[in-house]
C-alpha cells in the first residue's frame, strides 16, 4: 500500500481540505466585512458633502491601509518587535477610525473624515520607505558578516612585503624534453701538451695510467666526454 493510500497519506489529505475549507470561510468573513464597511465608510463620507463620483475611492483608503499596513508587519516579522510595532500602529490607527465610523458615523467630526485622505498619503509612503530600509539593513548586516568571513580567511593568503621587488629576470629556456639536438659535441684532438693532463686526470678518476707510454682509449674517450668534446684522433 502507497504512502498517498495509507494512515499518514489519509490524515494529510484531511488536513489540505481543513485548510482550504478554513481558507475558504475566512475569505467569506473578509469580503462579507469589507462589503458593509465599504457601504459604511462610503455612507460617512457623503454625508459631510463629500464628491459622490468619488466617493468610492474613500472606503478604500481607510480599509486598504489597515490591510497594507498588516501587510508590512507580516514581512518584517523575522526583525523583531522594534520593525513591526510601526505598521502595528498604523494599522490599528486606521482599524480604529473604520470602527468608529462604522458603529457611530454621526458622531464623527467632518474634518476628521475629510482629513483621512491627507493623513493616510504620507503615512503610506513613510510606511513604504520604512519596510525598504528594514530589509536594507538586513542585507547591509549580511553583507558585513560576509565581509568579516572573508577577512578571518586571510591568513591563509600570502603576505606581500613591503620590500622592493627584485630585478625582474627572463626565464631560462629549457629545451624540449623529447627534442632530438642536431649539434655534435666539439672534437677533441690528443697533443703532447694534454697528455700530462689526461693521465693526471685519469688517475684521480680512478684509470690506470702508466707515467709513459700510450695512453689507454678508454681513458681518452672518457677525458673527451668529461670535457664536452669527442675523441677524433689519438
Amino acid at each position: 500500500m502507497s504512502a498517498r493510500n495509507g494512515p499518514s497519506g489519509r490524515k494529510g489529505t484531511t488536513v489540505q481540505r481543513t485548510d482550504r475549507a478554513a481558507a475558504s470561510v475566512v475569505a467569506g468573513i473578509a469580503a462579507g466585512a469589507f462589503t458593509l464597511s465599504y457601504e459604511a465608510l462610503r455612507n460617512v463620507y457623503l454625508g459631510v458633502g463629500g464628491n459622490e463620483d468619488l466617493s468610492p475611492i474613500y472606503p478604500l483608503i481607510a480599509e486598504g491601509f489597515v490591510t497594507v499596513a498588516v501587510w508590512v508587519a507580516y514581512r518584517l516579522r523575522d526583525h523583531g518587535w522594534k520593525a513591526t510595532a510601526y505598521p502595528w500602529t498604523l494599522a490599528a490607527l486606521f482599524f480604529a477610525y473604520s470602527l468608529w465610523a462604522n458603529a457611530l458615523p454621526d458622531t464623527v467630526p467632518g474634518p476628521v473624515i475629510l482629513g483621512v485622505p491627507s493623513v493616510a498619503v504620507p503615512l503610506a509612503v513613510h510606511l513604504f520607505t520604512h519596510l525598504l530600509k528594514k530589509r536594507e539593513s538586513v542585507r547591509v548586516e549580511l553583507v558585513e558578516l560576509v565581509d568579516l568571513k572573508e577577512d578571518d580567511g586571510q591568513g591563509d593568503e600570502e603576505v606581500l612585503s613591503d620590500e622592493p621587488w627584485p630585478a625582474w629576470e627572463a626565464p631560462a629556456i629549457q629545451p624540449p624534453i623529447f627534442a632530438s639536438s642536431n649539434e655534435k659535441p666539439s672534437a677533441f684532438t690528443l697533443t703532447t701538451d694534454s697528455s700530462a693532463r689526461i693521465r693526471s686526470w685519469g688517475r684521480q678518476n680512478g684509470y690506470e695510467v702508466k707515467d709513459t707510454g700510450r695512453i689507454p682509449e678508454t681513458v681518452l674517450k672518457a677525458y673527451a666526454r668529461a670535457h664536452g668534446g669527442e675523441l677524433v684522433s689519438a
